[in-house]
């Protein structure tokens, strides 16, 4: 196989402004239409990272840091495949502000993953069986009291 680029469908990011589902402070998903944030409810990929927890108190520094690992997370599920994955991952939190009754930060990461390539009974490696780029990409978060959604940003 060869690398490809992950990445996910564009948006607006102009302030809070449609409805849509959310994700309650535990990191399930409610169902419920209560929010109006721009974005999309985050579908969680699977693999070991779970949600983070939701700060307790949503200010800049929170918002940013719980912003910023959501999406290391999310990277590091999206391109593990399994146990003989390894993933590198690096995530920096460019901007945060309050816009309204929400918070917007724009969250920039880059990251791989090589899985396979493990030891044989002889003690040599095989070769990666599969390689995977995510390139450069940076993604705006909507977090408010009951629900984070998540947007392309703009490059």
């Amino acid at each position: 196989m060869t690398a490809g680029c992950l990445g996910a469908p564009g948006g607006r990011s102009d302030g809070p402004t449609g409805t849509a589902s959310s994700v309650g402070p535990d990191g399930s998903e409610t169902g419920v239409a209560d929010t109006e944030l721009p974005g999309d409810p985050v579908d969680w990929p699977d693999g070991p990272k779970e949600r983070p927890d939701r700060p307790e108190t949503l200010n800049e520094s929170s918002v940013g840091s719980f912003a910023r690992a959501y999406e290391y997370r999310y990277v590091y599920n999206s391109l593990w495949y399994d146990e003989t994955s390894d993933v590198s991952a690096e995530c920096e939190s460019d901007a945060v502000e309050r816009r309204g009754d929400a918070w917007r930060a724009v969250v920039t990461c880059t990251a791989y993953s090589n899985t396979g390539g493990e030891s044989t009974a002889d003690g040599t490696a095989t070769s990666t069986v599969l390689h995977a780029d995510w390139f450069t990409q940076t993604y705006v978060y909507w977090i408010d009291e009951e629900s984070v959604h998540r947007e392309r940003g703009e490059e």
